[in-house]
This record gives C-alpha cells, structure tokens and sequence, in this order.
C-alpha cells in the first residue's frame, strides 16, 4: 500500500486567502512543466513550491523533468501527472566510452517526450544551461525561471525564460522557488507540508535494515543518531576525523550512530576508516552500536530511517536537506555555503553549525587557505550543541546529572 510521507514540524510561512479569491490567468486544467534536474537538494527546496501550486490549482496536469539520481522522491507522487527521467548515468556512460551519438539520442528521446505537451507554462527552476535549454525547447505559453542560489539566472539560461524579481536578496532558496509560483498565480498561495509517497515494502526494508544492525530487540528500538559525512564540494565536508571524534560521542552517551550515504566504494572506505578508528578507541563498546547504511536504503528509505532518528548530523547536502524537510531535527554543519540561503528551513527543527570566520560564506568550491571554516570547527563543540539541541536546550552534563542514580 502506497502512503504520503510528509514532514510533522509546522509550517511557519504565513498563509494566504483561497485562491478562490484571486483573478487566475491559468485555464482549468492546464499543463505545467516543471525543468529541475538535480541535484537532491535542489529537487527538495523546489518540492514545497510544486505542492503549493497543486494544492491551490488541484486541476493543474503538472509534469516534472528531472536527472535518474534525484527522480526517487517524485516517482508516484499524488502531485505530479508525469516524471520525466533523464538517464544521466547512462548519458555519461556513453560520452565517456567516446559514443557520442547515442548520447545524444538519449537526450533527443527526452526532449521529445518533454515535447508531446504543449504546456500553459515552462517552470526553470535550476537557471542553468541545461534547464534553459530543456525550457527553451519546450512547448509552453509562458516560460518563467526562478532567481536560484545566485540570485539571477545563470549560464544564459536567462535567454530562454522570464526571470522572477526577488525582492529580497536573503531569502531562502525556498522561498526563492516560490516567487515563480507566485508569479504564475498571481498571489501567494498556502505552504503545505513537504511530502512523498512510500510503499509497505520501502517500510519494511527500513525495519529489515534496522533488524541487522541489532537495533530493534525484545526492548523495543535502541535509540540513535544519523551522521552524513559527505558532500557533493569538497570545501563543504567537514574532516573525516572530527566526524570520528563526534561519533566517539554520542557512543559514549549511550546512543547509536548509523552513517547514511549513497553508497559506494569511497563511502565504504570513509566508513571502514571510523569503524577502525572507534573499535580501537572504545573497545568497550558494542560493536553494533556503531553501523553502515550507506548504499543500502533509496532516498525515501532513508528519508524513513531519518524519521526514527533521534537527530541527523549532516554537512550541506541533499540529506541534510531531506531531513530538515521532514521536520526531523538536523544540525548542519556549514563551511563556505550561506544558510541563509541554503540552510534548514524550519528554524524549530534545524540548527546550522558554523566557525562563524570573515570570509564566511565565501560559495568556493576550493579554499585558497585551507578550509579553515571546517577544520578549525571544534569536534567537542558540536557534540555540546548537537546534543543539546537534541534534548530540547538541555546540555549534557546536565542530563547525566537528571539520570545518575540518587
């Protein structure tokens, strides 16, 4: 059976009138094309503008355009007519074997299936090259593209669309998406919650994870934390060793730690580095407490095991962003990205975590002095702030003090 995965936190946008209310330019039943291809983390911060749409034009046919390794969270979902996947692994394979024109008719077979519609209105949500082509070669009446991370369009992606005004040059990457929304309507419509749809069988795959890790016995479930270690920059990872530090930890305050990822063989090996590193340090500890997710659980999987975590500690990455999105507590840790922009978007469940330097947020993909905003970010003081935030404000040392025997 097929469910709706939402977020539980409240939506602390304000809410508009019923559309209802409003002169609407859109007939009923109109197409929409929405052009984002990736990454994670985009696709999510785009999700809660797509739903808003939907929930004030239930009537809207809205198609979605998106790569093979971010299509996993709109595949069934209630709000989209059509998920049109990109084969990007495939696309690269080819390329990179040197046989450009199948490349290219995997390309071609896209946009000709982007254009069996003729749409009432082309969504660029990425302004980049490659949507404003996609968006270019669309059929639609009106074609708008969202003011993005950088505040403008990109790449000349802005040759194939409107670009909507931002009117505030701080806005989160959210609510940036969602002025294209309101431009199309015409007013602001309701924020609703983030969601996805989930199948009994993605459910018991999380259980079935669980199980091996040792995690669920006759007491129930042991409770645990998350870790996400990785990142798509390398100036956005924090230091392997300081997430070996963090994790020592919270083992040692009695929770689990489970570490989340793609999967992989540098994955693998980053895992193997801690678990070597932790068996030596702690080797009181049970060895189960510390375990491997990665490569095992698809994004909604692992957007389930988030849900029954006590807390996910992530760098700036689509997981962190999947897991503030479903209103599970998320420090983020934060080196040359602005949160503002790119941060978690509910304030009452993310924590952003950040060295706090002058030259942050500097956007570099490299760091001409080394990376100091990660590197110099204490171990010690994350465990204190995570951990507090995760027990509602209270510090450790206060809560081993509430549970020592009198």
């Amino acid at each position: 059976m097929t469910e709706l995965f939402s977020q539980s936190a409240a939506v602390p946008k304000e809410s508009e009138s019923p559309a209802s209310q409003f002169p609407d330019t859109l007939p009923a039943g109109s197409e929409i094309l929405v052009v984002l291809l990736g990454r994670i983390g985009d696709v999510i911060f785009t999700m809660p503008s797509i739903l808003a749409l939907k929930n004030a034009r239930p009537d809207l046919r809205i198609d979605w355009v998106v790569e093979d390794r971010c299509s996993d969270l709109l595949v069934d979902h209630p709000a989209l007519r059509k998920v049109i996947i990109f084969p990007r692994r495939r696309f690269q394979d080819l390329r990179g074997s040197g046989k450009h024109l199948e490349a290219l008719g995997i390309l071609w077979k896209t946009v000709q299936k982007i254009r069996e519609s003729k749409y009432e209105a082309v969504l660029d949500f990425q302004a980049l090259l490659k949507s404003g082509l996609l968006t270019g070669l669309a059929r639609g009446k009106r074609k708008l593209g969202s003011p993005s991370t950088y505040g403008h369009m990109r790449e000349g992606s802005g040759l194939f669309s409107s670009q909507v005004p931002l009117y505030d040059t701080k806005a989160h990457l959210v609510d940036r998406h969602f002025r294209v929304v309101e431009e199309l309507l015409g007013f602001k419509p309701r924020m609703v919650p983030f969601s996805y749809a989930t199948s009994d069988e993605e459910r018991e795959k999380v259980d079935s994870a669980l199980n091996e890790a040792g995690w669920i016995g006759d007491r129930g479930e042991a409770p645990f934390i998350l870790i996400h270690p990785f990142a798509s920059w390398q100036t956005r990872c924090w230091p392997i060793d300081h997430y070996t530090e963090l994790a020592m930890d919270f083992l040692r305050a009695g929770l689990g730690v489970g570490v989340i990822g793609g999967g992989g063989e540098s994955q693998e090996s980053v895992f193997a580095e801690m678990h070597s590193r932790i068996s030596s340090a702690l080797p009181t500890i049970e060895k189960n407490r510390f375990a491997a997710f990665m490569g095992r659980l698809s994004l909604k999987e692992t957007g389930l095991l988030m849900k029954r975590s006590r807390l996910v500690i992530a760098n700036d990455s689509g997981p962190m962003h999947l897991a503030s999105a479903l209103g599970v507590r998320t420090a983020a840790i934060f080196g040359p990205t602005d949160p503002n922009r790119l941060g978690p978007y509910f304030p009452e469940t993310g924590l952003v975590i950040s060295k706090g330097l002058e030259c942050q947020p500097c956007m570099k993909r490299r760091c001409p002095i080394g990376t100091l905003c990660m590197t110099e970010l204490d171990p010690k003081a994350v465990f204190e702030e995570s951990f507090s935030f995760m027990n509602g404000g209270l510090p450790e040392s206060v809560l081993r003090e509430m549970s020592a025997p009198c």
